[in-house]
């Protein structure tokens, strides 16, 4: 099954995109990674093709191919979870595809509680 990971230009070549793209492999998928020198390439030259003061709607519609090749789409948001522009534009793409949209958890290590933690949260919803 493939896969696109969406994600903000800011985390090309981090360490974050790694984990990610291993991430997603262990799960079974074949990662499409819109980080490839033949598609900053392709995009360089749609921008320099368009007569469009922003040709934007152009190199997303590049990336639309994307989304007809795989199966659903995976993105990474901001760490205040904002999605950036291009990520937003593709996960339209794929729900005009009706096809399946998840976002890659963040903050493991942050949100984790412990056991006194817990029990105090489930005491003050009500919980038993």
């Amino acid at each position: 099954m493939k896969v696109y990971y969406a994600h903000c230009i800011g985390l090309y070549n981090t360490l974050q995109e790694t984990r990610d793209i291993q991430t997603l492999e262990r799960l079974g998928f074949e990662v499409i990674n819109p980080n490839t020198p033949e598609t900053d390439a392709a995009c360089d030259a749609i921008r320099a093709a368009s007569s469009l003061p922003d040709p934007r709607d152009a190199v997303m519609e590049y990336f639309r191919r994307f989304a007809l090749e795989c199966d659903c789409i995976a993105f990474r948001a901001l760490p205040d979870g904002s999605i950036p522009s291009g990520v937003a534009l593709e996960i339209t793409m794929f729900q005009g595809e009706s096809k399946p949209v998840f976002e890659l958890p963040s903050g493991f290590t942050t949100r984790g509680r412990t056991l006194a933690q817990t029990r105090e949260y489930l005491r003050e919803i009500g919980y038993r």
